[in-house]
């Protein structure tokens, strides 16, 4: 793995939407990320049919790229909407974890939605700072409640990089694949990834991603996933979805 000392994204705001300089990528989009992040994830899995027409057993979500949290709390959004969910575990990754002065920044794109808490920051912050000093203390959990106090949402927070840490995932029921543009982060859409993403996942785990990149659909494909072509988000003209057969 490497130094964590040096994972260290540094990060500029361009209208508005804080970029990192090291991927020359954006991390959610100025037309409405948080809905973006809804219909390439939630909607581009199928979780709400899938949760409809299945058994009440709980569920695994895998990402590729934590980020600010953006698919973290519009998930946990969206799940403590339901009136009976299943328990979720969300696992996710990062190998470049932005500092919490960033992460805060996310009330000001989105101020009427429930994302970081002072309580969470704190948290977040204190697990980060214990990985810089030791790279194997590398998990940061937290737990979320239903409105209705019946059914749990946790989180499994990974720092490190990407291959290392997908060792550490369980079987995956929906990934969301959201590590920056493959032509810009190419370790994230490697074919020793995408196998790793295959050996956590069984018949009938879904994924989605705002890509479409001809090389990622036939990559996949060949893991034995079947993959569709589907609208992109705003002006993003076609985005993937799958299904493991």
């Amino acid at each position: 793995m490497d130094d964590p000392k040096h994972q260290n994204t540094d990060i500029t705001i361009e209208d508005g939407v804080p970029v990192s300089l090291t991927f020359g990528d954006v991390y959610f989009s100025k037309e409405g990320g948080w809905e973006e992040s809804k219909y390439v994830f939630w909607e581009g899995n199928k979780i709400p049919e899938v949760l409809a027409n299945g058994t009440n057993l709980p569920k695994t979500i895998g990402e590729l790229g934590f980020g600010t949290g953006l698919n973290l709390f519009m998930t946990l959004h969206e799940w403590s909407k339901m009136e009976n969910p299943p328990n979720f575990t969300f696992y996710s990754l990062e190998g470049f974890p932005l500092q919490t002065e960033i992460l805060h920044s996310l009330h000001l794109y989105f101020p009427d939605k429930v994302v970081w808490t002072e309580t969470l920051l704190t948290s977040y912050n204190s697990q980060l700072e214990k990985w810089k000093q030791n790279p194997k203390d590398q998990i940061w959990k937290t737990h979320f409640l239903h409105p209705k106090g019946k059914h749990t949402f946790d989180l499994h927070l990974y720092f490190g990089d990407v291959e290392s840490c997908l060792d550490f995932f369980p079987k995956i029921d929906f990934w969301y694949l959201d590590g920056f543009s493959p032509s810009k982060n190419q370790t994230m859409w490697s074919e020793t990834t995408l196998s790793k993403i295959r050996s956590h996942s069984d018949r009938g785990t879904r994924l989605a991603t705002f890509t479409a990149a001809g090389f990622i659909r036939r990559n996949l494909e060949g893991f034995g996933f079947r993959i569709q072509k589907q609208k992109g988000f705003g002006k993003k003209r076609e985005m993937i979805t799958g299904v493991l057969d």
